[in-house]
């Protein structure tokens, strides 16, 4: 007996439902389309445009047709995802204060600071106009802004900084604005900025981050659907990708997913080709550098952490480096911009240094973007085998990385002599985070260039020493403007992990072949800071330290700091040591004093270690 198959009837349509529901055709348009496109190929009536056309991005033609294409989401689904991310504006007084926290806190942000306080600012006159704090959102608000989002974002060239905002929020307003104005401040709770300085509030603040996280994935979801690339778009998803990195994890699938997603709105917008803006105001061919240098250094970072390839090459761009000017120079009016300008050197750097006024926004980016560039370099020999050819380019970005580094202005390398100076704790964490990033470069090289035995490979096992102590130098900055905890942790588990996993190795090869320790380190010092690097990683492992189970940062502390525990344990019981007492375990000063760079050729750090001189009597009293 044959079977018989029940087909479910077909629901049937409403008519909102039906094929008049169609996505603007603007939304289809290609965006940037590059000198080897399918566009180049076909013949132009003008060929002054064509000439054109070669230089810059080939614009696609206008289509009549725009009923052609069905929304991939019903208009039913799009309304109640737009509800969805409009009620969370009910929580607008806190997220308004978290946004101007940020703003006012945040040292190393990317959009400039007033054009995201003009922006938060004019979005809280929409919740005033519909009374989102207590009632749900209007339909009419809804719909306005969906179609909002489905329109171009038209920037004319005469567009000023200050006016920006109106193009994307009041009767303008897009769900690209309300997603990045979510994420920044679901990053400023998990800062502990705003009403939650206190950490009083610790499962509130979670909740409502969560929320933020998931508001703003939804708002990046239906902008990638139905609105053509921006640059506001652009913003959303880089701040949404730190937010994830910070929620997630660098190891999580989400953060991965995120990188690749703004990768491909930037390559779309045509980001990368800066000759194609020349028709930009300049806040917004600066807004863009500075955006892809930021997600040029997620890139490198988040590629080098899981060791798979770069989504960003510097082999693909011809965007320069951001002006080393601030943000109210920015946007402010011509002649302070021209001001600002003036003070530039030939490289770019601002020399208007005035109580370390130099520490700009833009500085940070600059330097680990050119940090990065060598990674890049680098990543490129990851699976290559180590010819004599090999090694010989891999020096050569090892000496061009040194020179770089004498390169950048005084104000911008770290030293020693920072930590006695009144420098705000925000900018000294900044300084031994640029330090890292680009000695982590040298760090990688080496591990390249790695040769058995490891106890005589002195260029590694030095590297790996000094990364390790400035890392350990951030567990003790203390800023009462933000929780600087997430922080720490990040540089643990990027560049305190890698270099302790190395002394962990050579402390298990000098047990089993007793070869000893070159000159600047001993046996008793790797175990010190191996073991304070384990009371940091246990510590790290925590919900409110920015690691929870299920994660992939919480899983990789939790791996690395048993392996490292077991390598001690062996290494202490094998010698029938007394193994250390807790006060053997807490904070050794003495692991600050390591030695520095200075070993590598034509590397000028100075002779002392990295917190040389350093006025351990002022912790707790730095300050912004």
């Amino acid at each position: 007996m044959d079977a018989t198959i029940d087909i479910p009837p077909t629901p049937s349509l409403s008519q909102d439902d039906q094929a008049v529901d169609a996505v603007n055709a603007e939304s289809f348009r290609p965006g940037y389309l590059g000198p080897t496109s399918y566009a180049l190929i076909l013949p132009r009536s003008d060929e002054s445009s064509l000439l054109r056309g070669r230089q810059t991005s080939v614009d696609s033609e206008h289509s009549d047709l725009e009923l052609s294409y069905q929304h991939h989401l019903t208009k039913s689904i799009r309304t109640q995802m737009a509800t969805d991310i409009l009620k969370t504006l009910r929580h607008f007084k806190l997220i308004h204060e978290f946004v101007l926290d940020y703003c006012e806190a945040c040292k190393t942000g990317v959009v400039p600071t007033p054009l995201e306080a003009d922006a938060v600012n004019a979005l809280k006159m929409t919740v005033d106009e519909f009374n989102l704090l207590s009632t749900l959102p209007d339909p009419r608000l809804i719909a306005t802004v969906l179609e909002n989002t489905s329109r171009p974002l038209n920037i004319s060239p005469a567009l000023q900084p200050r006016e920006f905002y109106k193009t994307c929020t009041g009767d303008n307003l897009r769900f690209e604005t309300i997603g990045y104005i979510l994420a920044t401040a679901g990053r400023s709770m998990l800062w502990e900025l705003g009403p939650f300085r206190q950490g009083d509030n610790s499962l509130r603040k979670s909740q409502l981050a969560d929320e933020m996280l998931r508001s703003s994935t939804t708002c990046l979801f239906i902008c990638s659907l139905v609105s053509p690339v921006n640059d506001v778009m652009i913003w959303m998803f880089h701040e949404n990708l730190l937010l994830t990195n910070m929620m997630c994890g660098y190891a999580g699938p989400p953060a991965w997913r995120r990188l690749g997603e703004l990768t491909t709105q930037i390559y779309a917008l045509g980001i990368h080709k800066e000759s194609n803006g020349s028709n930009l105001p300049r806040f917004i061919l600066e807004s863009r550098r500075r955006i892809f240098c930021s997600t040029y250094n997620q890139d490198k970072t988040i590629s080098t952490f899981l060791g798979r390839p770069i989504r960003l090459s510097k082999r693909h761009t011809d965007i320069k480096l951001p002006l080393d000017i601030s943000d109210d120079d920015l946007t402010g009016d011509e002649a302070g911009f021209i001001v600002a300008c003036r003070s530039l050197d030939d490289n770019g750097w601002n020399t208007n240094e005035k109580s370390y006024g130099g520490h700009l926004r833009a500085s940070w980016l600059r330097a680990r973007y050119i940090s990065h560039q060598f990674r890049e370099e680098i990543l490129d020999f990851a699976l290559a085998k180590v010819t004599p050819n090999v090694k010989l380019q891999l020096l050569d970005i090892s000496r061009r990385i040194r020179e770089s580094w004498n390169s950048f202005p005084s104000h911008i390398r770290y030293e020693p002599m920072h930590w006695n100076e009144d420098v705000p704790s925000g900018v000294r964490l900044a300084l031994v985070y640029i330090y890292l990033t680009h000695f982590y470069n040298e760090f990688m090289i080496q591990k390249l260039l790695d040769s058995y035995p490891l106890i005589q490979n002195v260029a590694l096992l030095r590297v790996s020493m000094d990364l390790l102590s400035a890392t350990m130098i951030l567990s003790v900055v203390r800023d009462r403007a933000y929780d600087m905890t997430r922080d720490f942790f990040h540089a643990v588990l990027l560049f305190g992990i890698p270099s302790g996993s190395v002394l962990s190795t050579v402390l298990q090869e000098q047990h089993r072949t007793g070869q000893p320790f070159p000159d600047f380190m001993t046996r008793s010092e790797i175990i010190r800071k191996l073991s304070v690097l384990i009371s940091h990683l246990d510590t790290a492992a925590r919900l409110d330290s920015g690691a929870s189970p299920g994660d992939g940062n919480y899983n990789h502390c939790r791996k690395a700091a048993k392996a490292f525990t077991r390598v001690i344990d062996t290494v202490l019981n094998a010698e029938s040591d007394v193994p250390p007492s807790g006060a053997e375990m807490s904070l050794n000063l003495d692991m600050f004093t390591a030695p520095g760079l200075d070993g590598f050729d034509g590397m000028d750090l100075g002779s002392s270690g990295l917190a040389d001189g350093f006025d351990w009597g002022a912790i707790g009293q730095w300050t912004l």
